[in-house]
């Protein structure tokens, strides 16, 4: 039986440490242990075990963890790899409840055996692992250093969590330069048996943590994961390292070349309400805003500043970054111009001017955030000789203090060594504050992207009520049992039906007389395209004839497109010729879905046709998706740009589109063995969304 979130308090909270290969050597891990015990400054027992006994640091030295006379909560274990499976079975049978393994040598270098045979022994006595191949364990709250680290944290309440142990000493003095508050510093390694989701689950629970802050190189369940997330009301930043193309199916689709692995994992982390971070001082910015502020409502960001230029480059960046700056009332600017020097301006960014002293600071905030319209609140300051920074900080904060109303603040300080020390004050006092304007600006973003997508977050997706599923699955094993790896677009098409999926008319035709016959009940104009299992992109052998309008067109048709494939892939099988009606429409879009490797089935949208894969805009949500998320790809894509009212024509029909990526996303969910699908392109109309070629591998 595994145990619940909460039930890892003995590792993160123990009331007693052993440490096995302890050493009085200076340079061996296990001293540096319990070296870092004793000087963080935690209360709890700790018991050094090593079979020479003795004494390290003023601590007994036990022989083995069986002799150690009390209970232990926490076991770190720094002896060689091959030596761990055995340490771990003796903490087993002491009752220890969890352990840290330090020691390197497991999964990462091949050694998987030896790593399952550690995870074995711990499944056995239902004793939980970090690690192995981790730095180790900080408790601020405990003032616990259970890893190699030379100090704890700088202290404050976001939880970090880091899968790179070589990357947690760096992280660790980090948070000190830049007084990024931290709780829990965690080293998470190879995650043998605790993960991503279960660190996030125990995290959300624990009151001294505010956001939760996440370094991953990879994800080993990731469906688990967002799911995990999305039940989480407290913020997680995530900064994702290691983003290439991937996919089995690249070579055989569009979707999968699409499907880069950074791609997928963005739709993903929206799904799961995560902020994502570009670089690790991104990953400190945004933990530290949002562990300090709260989210941001709505759209009205508001800038105030001391100069006119860093207010330009604020107002550049919130466009960038999708808050643009919004001109404030005639009511509100009355106010501020009550309060600003005359010269200064109250339109957004309000310009205070170099004339502003810490009172006109404080009364143009108050004012600002006193007024319902304005959702966040960006406070600059540019290094003048008349203001000096630490007064300009403190204006701030009366100013903040002040209100009567609260709303998220961020400050920007640009200067030398006395912006920098005001900025550290701002932060104390509970203000995250950066060296330029546009850091504040995406900080202040992010606190407004956690909202939205927090307010997108569906859970358990509804099925669409006229699925016809059954049989689905029987005729995708027969294609698998019978080798087939591509379903061409008739057999696609009919899987589609069954989903509900909107598709054009179509047969196929295996000669010039049945497409005769078939022909009659067709309305015109048609289009004819090759039916190959060889060929993948049919428009560049010439397979492909658009805009037939009667029977002699078409029969012609038919003669050049067999003649060009026979010229241009001479080596493929034809087994016809395919006559579909023409859906005349606005746009052409991509549907797709791929089975990632870490999220499982996922669904894809964006513009469609010929030049996909270089126009590559497309978005991803793991599937099955819900109304919410799917109107949330076509916003994240040009080509829901496109489908909004333009020159002359009305808007398109999004709302049919919506459906489509519905019943797309639970055909892949509901049958993973399907690799991929490409419907390219589905046409758009006002009327509604058509797909008109599509293939299924599996």
């Amino acid at each position: 039986m595994r145990l619940s979130c909460m039930d890892l308090k003995s590792l993160f909270y123990p009331e007693s440490v052993a440490v096995i290969g302890a050493s009085a050597d200076k340079t061996k891990i296990g001293y540096q242990i319990v070296r870092n015990l004793k000087e963080g400054g935690y209360q709890g027992k700790v018991y050094p075990v090593n079979r020479k006994g003795g004494n390290i640091l003023g601590y007994t030295v036990y022989p083995s963890i069986g002799d150690v006379p009390d209970k232990v909560d926490l076991a770190i274990i720094s002896v060689p790899a091959e030596h761990t499976p055995e340490a771990a079975e003796e903490c087993g049978k002491k009752g220890v409840f969890g352990i840290i393994v330090v020691a390197s040598g497991f999964s990462e270098v091949g050694r998987k055996d030896l790593e399952d045979q550690l995870v074995e022994v711990c499944r056995k006595y239902n004793m939980r692992l970090l690690g192995p191949n981790v730095v180790g364990l900080m408790n601020n709250v405990l003032k616990l250093n259970a890893s190699f680290a030379p100090y704890l944290p700088y202290p404050g309440t976001i939880g970090m969590v880091s899968q790179s142990g070589a990357l947690i000493v760096g992280l660790d003095a980090m948070t000190w330069s830049n007084k990024t508050g931290t709780s829990f510093l965690i080293s998470i390694g190879n995650m043998a048996d605790l993960d991503f989701s279960d660190l996030v689950s125990f995290l959300a629970e624990d009151n001294n943590v505010s956001c939760i802050s996440l370094y991953t190189e990879g994800l080993k369940a990731g469906r688990r994961f967002i799911d995990t997330a999305r039940s989480i009301k407290k913020p997680i930043v995530m900064l994702k390292s290691g983003i290439s193309k991937h996919g089995s199916v690249a070579a055989a689709s569009h979707t999968g070349s699409l499907a880069g692995s950074h791609r997928v994992y963005d739709g993903a982390l929206k799904q799961a309400g995560v902020v994502r971070a570009n670089s690790i001082e991104e990953l400190f910015d945004l933990s530290l805003t949002l562990s300090l502020q709260p989210p941001m409502g709505g759209d009205n960001l508001m800038v105030v500043t001391n100069g006119g230029g860093i207010g330009v480059l604020a107002t550049d960046q919130a466009e960038l970054s999708g808050i643009p700056l919004q001109t404030p009332s005639d009511d509100l600017q009355a106010k501020i111009r009550q309060v600003i020097p005359s010269f200064g301006s109250t339109k957004n960014p309000i310009d205070m001017s170099a004339m502003a002293t810490p009172e006109i600071y404080a009364d143009t905030i108050k004012t600002v955030m006193e007024d319902d319209s304005v959702d966040g609140l960006v406070v600059l300051y540019c290094e003048v000789a008349n203001l000096d920074p630490s007064d300009a900080a403190k204006g701030i904060i009366n100013g903040v203090l002040s209100s009567n109303r609260k709303i998220p603040v961020v400050a920007g300080f640009v200067g030398g060594e006395h912006s920098k020390n005001a900025s550290l004050y701002l932060i104390k006092n509970g203000i995250p504050t950066f060296d330029s304007p546009d850091k504040a600006v995406k900080a202040m973003a992010a606190l407004r992207n956690h909202k939205r997508m927090n307010d997108l977050i569906c859970l358990g997706p509804a099925r669409p009520k006229d699925l016809k599923r059954d049989g689905v699955g029987d005729k995708l094993k027969k294609y698998a049992q019978a080798g087939v790896k591509s379903l061409n677009e008739l057999e696609s098409k009919e899987i589609f039906e069954a989903y509900g999926i909107k598709v054009n008319k179509t047969e196929l035709a295996k000669s010039r007389d049945e497409l005769k016959s078939l022909l009659k009940d067709f309305k015109y104009p048609v289009v004819l395209k090759i039916q190959s299992p060889d060929i993948v992109h049919k428009t560049d052998v010439g397979g492909v004839i658009v805009n037939v309008k009667d029977q002699d067109e078409a029969l012609k048709a038919y003669d050049t497109i067999i003649s060009n494939v026979k010229a241009n892939a001479p080596q493929a099988r034809i087994d016809g010729v395919v006559v579909e009606e023409m859906f005349r429409g606005d746009l052409e879009t991509i549907i797709g879905t791929v089975n990632d490797p870490t999220f499982g089935p996922t669904v894809m949208f964006g513009l469609g046709g010929t030049a996909v894969e270089v126009l590559e805009d497309v978005s991803f949500r793991v599937a099955p998706v819900c109304e919410k998320e799917a109107y949330d790809m076509i916003r994240d894509t040009v080509a829901g740009k496109m489908m909004q009212k333009f020159r002359g024509r009305g808007p398109l029909n999004v709302d049919a589109v919506v459906d489509q990526i519905i019943r797309f996303s639970w055909l892949a969910y509901d049958h993973p063995e399907i690799k991929g699908i490409d419907a390219n392109p589905m046409i758009v109309s006002e009327d509604g969304a058509i797909v008109v070629d599509a293939r299924i591998m599996l």
